[in-house]
């Protein structure tokens, strides 16, 4: 680990751990809090649970991609970084499925099949297209709200590092993990929004399509969408 954090892999795996644990869906501070204790707050010697800027600083203390994988698989072993390569596009997806985390990559089901389609449509490849997930280890169902803070730390470095021109985020979770809405995808799909700098753009999952061909087309002019956008 680079930078001169203090902060060991050890306590890393300890906060994450903690907080996806714990339940955690709402930041509220880096004080440990007793809420169903009528004494009030507890102090920190005595309840020490694992803060979230702990987890950040570990984030902030990396200043490479490789660095932030690495100590992010020494934390969830389990976790799927990212394929593709780095570039101007980045995509985020939800979390990886049961057969990413067979295949040892993201997107590598039928819907990773479907989505290396909708990218050679607009003349794109997982050559030059940045694919990862707002929460990176596999798991049952839609990511939880605790596992989206969880691993938002560790996201919004990998964007900083991979330093995309523009977002294209896949489904629900992911939508609300970049822009922090809770409205539902029909209403976030094809509304520009601007994170950090960088203009995020929702659209509907693969996975979603499969289900509901019907929505491809809404789907087709969001990718124009991002087209137009990268072209300008």
């Amino acid at each position: 680990m680079t930078g001169g954090s203090s902060v060991s892999r050890d306590d890393l795996a300890a906060a994450l751990g903690w907080l996806v644990g714990a339940g955690v869906d709402t930041i509220v501070g880096d004080v440990s809090f007793a809420w169903l204790d009528a004494a009030g707050p507890v102090a920190p010697a005595v309840v020490k649970a694992p803060a979230t800027a702990v987890v950040e600083q570990v984030a902030l203390s990396v200043d490479s991609l490789p660095a932030l994988a690495a100590a992010l698989l020494e934390a969830h072993p389990t976790a799927l970084f990212a394929d593709g390569t780095p570039g101007d596009v980045m995509v985020i997806g939800d979390r990886p499925t049961r057969a990413d985390a067979a295949a040892g990559r993201v997107f590598a089901d039928a819907a990773g099949a479907l989505l290396d389609r909708m990218l050679a449509a607009i003349g794109r490849s997982r050559g030059d297209t940045y694919l990862a997930n707002a929460v990176p280890w596999p798991g049952n169902g839609a990511a939880t709200p605790a596992e989206i803070a969880a691993s938002a730390p560790f996201l919004r470095r990998q964007i900083a590092l991979a330093r995309p021109k523009a977002i294209l985020t896949l489904g629900q979770g992911a939508a609300t993990a970049l822009t922090g809405s809770t409205a539902g995808i029909n209403r976030q799909r094809g509304r520009w929004t601007e994170i950090d700098g960088v203009p995020v753009l929702p659209t509907f999952a693969p996975a979603h399509l499969l289900l509901h061909p019907g929505h491809k087309a809404l789907a087709w002019a969001d990718l124009c969408d991002l087209r137009a956008r990268l072209d300008a």
